[in-house]
Parts: structure tokens; sequence; C-alpha cells
């Protein structure tokens, strides 16, 4: 209804400012095929190219610490500079934190669940720190194990402190 309202000018007619032989215009026919933009199928034709599965490249698998480093004296002394022997790891970066420290440290945060998160912390905490201590090259995260272990004891404390004020309430009443 309201297209039938608005001035119509021919294809090609006299409001183009480019002729047909510039490349502009109306296509002939109308205003061309509905829908819009193109042939539908996306931006090219099948399979030719563009996003898909990664190919093989990158750095490869992970380098075995035990495994012996080889080559000329020059490599040699590069690599003694830069690898810890005892790690594997270059000089002066920590091992990756473990699993449980990162849920000692979470569950700690979580104080607003009291002892379910409380009581969990502590554990994990505990479990974290002793994994580091027996395996100081392979596990890290002491500092968020010990985090996670004082939050889960305070969490518990507070827990038990609110338990108390509260029995301590209906009692009086």
């Amino acid at each position: 209804m309201l297209l039938a309202m608005l001035p119509h000018t021919p294809p090609g007619g006299a409001s183009s400012t480019r002729s047909a032989a510039q490349g502009g215009g109306e296509p002939p026919g109308g205003y061309g095929p509905p829908g819009g933009y193109g042939p539908p199928g996306g931006y090219g034709p099948p399979n030719a190219g563009g996003y898909g599965p990664p190919g093989s490249g990158g750095y490869g698998p992970p380098r075995d610490p035990r495994k012996a480093i080889t080559g000329s004296p020059e490599t040699m002394a590069l690599h003694a500079m830069t690898i810890d022997p005892r790690t594997g790891l270059p000089r002066g970066e920590k091992p990756p934190a473990s699993t449980a420290a990162v849920v000692a440290l979470v569950c700690g945060i979580l104080v607003c669940l009291g002892p379910f998160t409380g009581v969990p912390a502590i554990i994990a905490g505990f479990m974290a720190r002793k994994a580091a201590r027996e395996q100081p090259a392979a596990v890290g995260g002491t500092g968020m194990a010990t985090a996670g272990l004082v939050l889960g004891i305070l969490n518990l404390s507070l827990s038990l402190i609110g338990a108390m004020v509260g029995l301590y309430s209906l009692l009086q009443t």
C-alpha cells in the first residue's frame, strides 16, 4: 500500500544518474532477484578454501625433559644457559599449578556457600601442597593452594561462628 504512493521511475529512466554503459542504473526487469545480495551459498564457490580444519604445523609435541640435547658445543652451551636441568623448563619458569590448587582457591573464595565449599577447599589445599612438595619440578601452585587452604579455614570458622550465633539466638527466644 505504501509502495503504491511512492513515485516510481522506470528502470534506466530519467532518475538514473549513471548510464547503463557506465555500470549504473537498475538491472533490466526491475530491482533484481528477491532477497537481494546475489546467488545463495555463501561467499564463493564450494570447496574454494577459507576456514577449515587446521593443517599440520605448529611446534610439535612437547620435548621430553629427560631426553638429551645434542648438537654443536655452541648449541650445548646455549641450552645449558637457558634450560634448567632439574625441571626441563626454561630458567626462571615455574611449573604449572595443579588442578587441586585451583580448586582449593576457587572453593576458598566462595565464602557465601559456607561449609559446602570450605571443607573441599581445605582438602584440596592439603592435597595440592603435598603434591607440590613431593614433585617440585612438575607440580606448582603452592601459593594458590596455601591461599585456598587459609580461605577454606576462614570460611569454615565463619560458618561455625554463624551457626553458634544462630543457635544461641534461637535458645534465647
